[in-house]
């Protein structure tokens, strides 16, 4: 596969398996079983092994991180490469790896941590990100839409995106049910994307 950014993989693969070793130093401290879910009540739901916690889980982000390096340097081959948007995507799970491991691992040891701000944080982060770049992202032309129209609709996908973000960090302030709320919110902001994208395509249509 030549089309594969190596050394891009090699690095983010190693961010996300950086945890273990902070697992390892603090292995003799953690319990044998440890929270991996919790409820919107900051709750856990589920637990796992010491062992699964300290390696499994590193190594299942790493798994998903190659997925998202060959689907990116898929999408680079075919379409051309938006070198900041890719930046942005490939370094989503990696960071993603670090915050939540330490946190699980933090959790283990006592610390009392609200694991649903530290989440909707997280995705409020990834929303405002991507938000932000959705303009400067044209694969849709390669659909058949003109580039200005490809603008149009990524620009307002990206304004909702940056909206919902900014809807995320609000409901860390507010309680629980706010950021379950925020998830029912997902479902009209999919349809209206969708919706907007579909008007602007048939416009163009109906203009040729």
């Amino acid at each position: 596969m030549k089309f594969m950014k190596w050394k891009t993989l090699i690095i983010t693969c190693a961010v996300c398996i950086l945890p273990i070793l902070l697992g390892v130093a603090l292995w003799d401290k953690l319990p044998e079983t440890m929270a991996i879910h919790f409820n919107m009540y900051n709750q856990p739901d589920n637990f796992a092994s010491k062992g699964f916690v300290v390696f499994g889980l590193p190594v299942m982000m790493v798994i998903l991180q190659i997925i998202c390096c060959v689907i990116n340097d898929i999408m680079i081959k075919q379409y051309g490469e938006r070198k900041k948007f890719t930046t942005v995507t490939k370094w989503i799970i990696p960071i993603m790896a670090i915050i939540l491991q330490v946190v699980t691992l933090l959790y283990g040891l006592g610390m009392m941590i609200d694991i649903r701000r530290v989440a909707m944080l997280i995705v409020a982060g990834i929303f405002i990100v991507m938000g932000n770049y959705m303009p400067k992202f044209d694969y849709i032309n390669n659909y058949d839409v003109e580039a200005y129209k490809a603008r149009k609709i990524n620009r307002f996908i990206g304004i909702l995106m940056v909206i919902m973000g900014i809807l995320a960090v609000i409901s860390i302030f507010l309680p629980p049910v706010y950021s379950v709320v925020w998830l029912f919110l997902l479902i009209p902001y999919a349809v209206f994307c969708i919706v907007y994208g579909i008007k602007v395509g048939r416009k163009n249509e109906k203009n040729d």
